[in-house]
């Protein structure tokens, strides 16, 4: 039985957490003795994994690997701005390597015939010095937008080529990140989600929005990334120009950002118009009994919520981000510039023709996922 270790820097709910745990579900787990290694313990995702499955979190010295600098030095926490400052310096320095076979051997008790970085950045780090057999590199990041390790670009180009293959959940991410790094090989394999689970989820609890507006709403973190302060820019916009009197907008989720985004409302006095929900442990309801799904990223890899809500048979209205076009193909949703004026726009355009989102949501009729080829081929993987 091959032994498999995955990595992750925290398991905080997200995209990357939510990937692994889908396919630790449906690949046959019988065939191999899987672990996870979580650097920080950080966050309260993977507790509904099957017994099999270890996991087993990092020493001390990881303790800052999944926060930013600057939000380290916010936190005024002695004790974890030494560990993120030390941290840095190692990789500064290139010294890293050495002190990551040290902490292997306080955390790690055997030898894996595969060993997968599920998430980028650091996490290349501790399976690139590792004595595995097999190495992959699993890409979730648009590497033109958001380089997390551009900061250190010639100690990563090394620890790159120390990997077998770089795995991409996109052609576009692939293509993206080859711009910067050379890899010894390459392959795509897109994320893989839980059709069930996302469609029972959906019918569980009850949603009522007004049946008198176009209820619009957005799922994620509220962080830059996601782009929710330009979407409230926007929606103001909209507002002094009287367009919104049949529009509400429903966010669902939290993050750094939340009080920041709560005052961009209040400020425009928006409160009638944007609802914060706050994070849901299933947000499918929510998203099914919208009319239109909004992505105001400012960039993405392969977007989760995206897959989730075609699932769920609605449409989308999304800023121009990487695999997008992949996804969506010109039938699920409208794709526009990546911008306010962008978001701007293609909002105005649905609400004066509201006729638009029938298109779409006839063609999501015939939309489905096949996951088959997608747990095929990651068994391959873990069977070469």
């Amino acid at each position: 039985m091959k032994k498999v270790l995955f990595v992750v820097d925290e398991r905080r709910m997200g995209g990357v957490s939510v990937v692994l745990q889908d396919i630790l579900k449906f690949i046959n787990i019988k065939k191999y003795e899987i672990d996870i290694m979580v650097l920080h313990n950080h966050g309260d995702y993977f507790e509904n994994l099957d017994k099999s499955i270890n996991l087993i979190y990092g020493t001390q010295f990881f303790e800052a690997v999944d926060y930013t600098l600057k939000e380290v030095l916010k936190s005024k926490n002695i004790k974890l701005i030494f560990h993120k400052l030390y941290l840095v310096f190692l990789l500064k320095t290139k010294l890293i390597g050495r002190k990551i076979v040290k902490e292997r051997k306080k955390c790690l008790t055997k030898k894996y015939d595969v060993e997968i970085a599920f998430k980028d950045g650091i996490t290349a780090a501790f399976t690139g010095y590792g004595d595995s057999l097999r190495k992959y590199h699993w890409l979730h990041t648009d590497y033109t937008i958001s380089n997390p390790v551009s900061k250190y670009s010639k100690l990563f180009q090394e620890i790159y080529l120390k990997f077998d293959k770089i795995i991409g959940v996109s052609n576009d991410v692939i293509k993206e990140f080859l711009k910067y790094y050379k890899a010894n090989d390459t392959d795509v394999v897109y994320n893989l989600i839980d059709k069930e689970k996302i469609i029972s989820g959906s019918k569980k609890d009850k949603v009522n929005y007004p049946k008198d507006k176009l209820n619009l709403v957005t799922v994620g973190r509220m962080h830059y990334q996601k782009g929710y302060d330009r979407l409230i820019e926007v929606l103001n916009r909209l507002n002094i120009e009287n367009k919104l009197s049949n529009v509400l907008v429903h966010i669902v989720g939290d993050g750094p950002d939340e009080l920041k985004l709560r005052d961009l409302v209040s400020k425009y006095n928006l409160q009638d118009k944007i609802k914060f929900l706050g994070r849901k442990a299933n947000p499918y309801p929510y998203i099914a009994n919208a009319d239109l799904f909004l992505l105001p990223s400012r960039y993405e890899a392969y977007s989760i919520v995206v897959l989730e809500t075609l699932t769920l048979k609605v449409p989308i209205l999304a800023c121009r981000v990487l695999s997008i076009e992949e996804t969506l193909k010109g039938k699920y949703g409208i794709v526009v510039e990546n911008s306010e004026e962008g978001l701007y726009n293609g909002i105005l355009g649905i609400i004066e023709n509201q006729n638009t989102l029938k298109k779409y949501s006839d063609n999501l009729k015939k939309y489905s996922y096949n996951i088959n080829d997608i747990i095929k081929k990651i068994e391959n993987l873990l069977d070469e």
